[in-house]
């Protein structure tokens, strides 16, 4: 009992880690922090932190060849690329929006490894997709006189990229160490993003006091410790609950959004939002596991009934 509250805590501590990253990204844009300084500097710390964590733990880091590789693209072409569309639309977009967009992700990775694995997808699913797609409906049109399309299609690439992104991190996290994984990524990210802030020609060190506590925030809070807690809690509790009790990182951004930024939800937002989270619930539910318990339940209700008509 107490291992399942532990492990709950962490990963609901991961999700609001996770879940201030936009409202720090907003405060470095007002500390007139440019994208790619930003992106450079989250990167850096949290390869740095990692490798630390790496060193603590006397974890052995050699890798062959092959692995790097696939490590290289992953964060260069994945991650590095992924955190380029989603601090853009964040600049963009009301967070609010651009934090739903976003989460559209479950749909593609449902997509993605259903086309993978051959088969067909199961109702829940399908009826997961519709909640989602309608739940974006009623976001989209309730800001559409506000709606920015380069920000808009920022936040959908960063949801595809990060669908293949998920898929490709479980097939190597079976035979690799997830910390490991994070420090190649991160370490390999930070070069792509040194070379992506240089060709923009907006890299510098010179950020004001709130510019640095935006950075640090981000790196230590929503890269370093979201991902470490959420590790360490799946331990205890499994990816299944891990994953259900995500969906309260999106509730803690929009409701962080409304508090902090001002960024107020009208009624039809607040619809398409709660579609959307009822979406994302019925992506994280085995029905496999639900349907024998409903079973089991209703079995044992049929026994307590007979025995009474008995005594009877």
């Amino acid at each position: 009992m107490k291992k399942n509250i532990y492990g709950s805590f962490l990963v609901l501590l991961s999700a609001s880690c996770f879940g201030v990253m936009g409202i720090l990204a907003k405060y470095a844009y007002a500390a007139d922090v440019s994208i790619g300084t930003l992106l450079f500097f989250r990167f850096f710390f949290a390869a740095i932190l990692f490798w630390s964590w790496i060193l603590y733990k006397k974890t052995p880091f050699k890798l062959p060849i092959k692995e790097i590789i696939t490590l290289f693209i992953m964060g260069t072409g994945g991650y590095a690329l992924m955190a380029i569309f989603l601090f853009t639309s964040y600049s963009l977009l009301p967070l609010s929006l651009s934090t739903t967009v976003f989460y559209l992700y479950p749909v593609f990775v449902i997509i993605l490894t259903s086309f993978l694995s051959k088969q067909a997808l199961e109702v829940s699913k399908l009826v997961a997709i519709l909640f989602l797609l309608i739940g974006l409906y009623f976001m989209l049109g309730a800001d559409i006189s506000k709606l920015n399309l380069v920000g808009l299609l920022c936040a959908l690439g960063c949801a595809i990229l990060y669908a293949f992104y998920i898929v490709q991190t479980e097939k190597i996290q079976s035979y690799m160490n997830t910390f490991l994984i994070s420090a190649y990524v991160t370490s390999f990210a930070t070069l792509a993003l040194f070379i992506f802030s240089i060709y923009r020609q907006d890299f510098t060190i010179e950020i004001n006091s709130s510019g640095w506590f935006a950075i640090f925030g981000i790196a230590f809070f929503s890269t370093f410790l979201a991902i470490l807690t959420f590790s360490i809690g799946i331990k205890y509790i499994g990816s299944s609950k891990a994953a259900q009790l995500s969906i309260f990182e999106p509730v803690f951004t929009l409701m962080l959004s409304s508090f902090l930024l001002h960024d107020f939800l009208g009624q039809t937002q607040l619809l398409g939002i709660t579609l959307m989270l009822i979406g994302i619930l019925f992506t994280n539910i085995n029905w496999q596991k639900v349907q024998p318990i409903m079973r089991s339940q209703k079995s044992i209700s049929q026994n307590i009934k007979t025995r009474r008509d008995n005594s009877i």
